[in-house]
């Protein structure tokens, strides 16, 4: 099995949000056979779901990622611009025939946004199907789309469409591209997902400015937060990025 999909199935059973269905799921069958334990476990479920109602754990355990690689001042020139794909979902654009952009449209409006500042600057986007059964239309797929519909000239523009994890949107990127030392390139991807990016940029070579796309955070502050739904969803993205970084790094993919 590859590293991609120990990921993935790893993932599957620790994301929080299916610890907590996980908890619910086996305190329920043990109090059903009248175990203290499922009880207990049932009430710490509980617990942690009050909590996630009336506090903003989720931002709080994002911020710290968002906070890490702040949006440097740009160069004065940009030779190319590497847009990584992050939710661009290709179902949609296969079934409904438009493109379902999800939390990763920031991106590319971001990548747009560089492109008109910087018009001889080529941009490469990186994002092929990530789900262990990949069905309809890639994220490259996707973000071509998007991009000529804004008014990108398609000659500017290169797509990688194989990639299914960072650790390949970098590599096979970095050799669709063929960047010179002498060039400068901007990383465009969301500021949770910019540590791992530019560890694993780094660690294949190749010299980057960050430009984080868009935040879920604040800089600091108390955030007061009372929707379940988005604080649960951002502790899921959170536990995402942190163990994804740990795991590139334990496995050598990251700097």
């Amino acid at each position: 099995m590859s590293f991609f999909h120990i990921g993935k199935v790893v993932w599957y059973a620790v994301e929080p949000s299916h610890l907590l269905i996980w908890g619910l799921v086996v305190g329920s069958m043990l109090a059903l056979l009248g175990r203290r334990t499922g009880a207990i476990i049932c009430s710490a479920c509980a617990l942690f779901c009050l909590l996630l109602l009336i506090l903003p754990i989720g931002n709080w355990v994002l911020r710290p990622l968002e906070n890490s690689v702040p949006r440097p001042l740009l160069p004065g020139r940009v030779d190319g611009i590497l847009v990584l794909g992050e939710g661009l979902n290709g179902d949609i654009l296969h079934s409904r025939r438009t493109p379902g952009l999800e939390h990763g449209a920031a991106s590319l409006v971001a990548a747009m946004a560089l492109a008109r500042r910087f018009p001889a600057a080529r941009v490469v986007f990186s994002g092929g199907a990530g789900d262990l059964n990949p069905e309809g239309q890639t994220e490259a797929a996707v973000a071509a789309k998007t991009f000529s519909e804004n008014g990108l000239a398609h000659s500017r523009l290169l797509l990688e469409g194989k990639s299914r994890s960072t650790w390949e949107n970098l590599v096979f990127s970095r050799a669709l591209a063929n960047p010179t030392s002498r060039q400068v390139w901007v990383l465009v991807a969301s500021a949770a997902h910019m540590p791992r990016a530019l560890a694993v940029a780094r660690k294949v070579g190749w010299a980057m400015v960050p430009w984080p796309s868009n935040y879920l955070t604040t800089r600091e502050g108390l955030e007061a937060h009372l929707s379940f739904s988005s604080n649960l969803n951002h502790l899921d993205l959170a536990a995402h990025e942190w163990l994804g970084l740990m795991a590139y790094r334990a496995s050598g993919k990251a700097i």
